[in-house]
């Protein structure tokens, strides 16, 4: 019986999140999810759901402010790439770039006197597109 070529099953837990150019450290990124409803029309059937980022609240304000400047007008969006790590300080197995990211809403920490737990911040983001690579298609598509 010939040997079984067998893929490597990927994890969870090892990846890094960049904004633009520079790595932001996250412990949570919700899944990349591209949908298509056909009751909608033929040109707004297809579309990609929002994005949830939550890292540790730490005395950074970047998030916060990124937000602020759309809620105050301004057109900023960013590429956003999560890139799938092979292991820690691995490299990179898979990457989607969230092509004109923007925070489409931003939440601070619920806090409760009876736990001790972390604090957390959440940024949701909505983008036009998503791009996927892997090693084998590095450009995707």
């Amino acid at each position: 019986m010939p040997g079984r070529n067998v893929e490597p099953l990927l994890g969870t837990s090892h990846f890094r999140v960049l904004i633009g150019r520079r790595e932001v450290g996250f412990s949570e990124v919700g899944s990349v999810t591209s949908q298509t409803d056909p009751a909608l029309p033929a040109d707004a059937r297809h579309a990609f759901a929002s994005v949830v980022l939550r890292r540790a609240l730490t005395g950074s304000t970047e998030l916060y402010d990124w937000r602020r400047a759309i809620v105050a007008g301004k057109d900023d969006r960013r590429p956003v790439t999560i890139q799938l790590l092979d292991g820690p300080g691995g490299t990179v197995a898979g990457s989607w770039q969230l092509v004109g990211a923007w925070p489409s809403r931003w939440s601070g920490p619920a806090l409760n006197a009876l736990e001790s737990g972390i604090a957390y911040e959440e940024l949701e983001l909505t983008f036009d597109d998503v791009v996927w690579s892997t090693p084998d298609n590095p450009t995707g598509g």
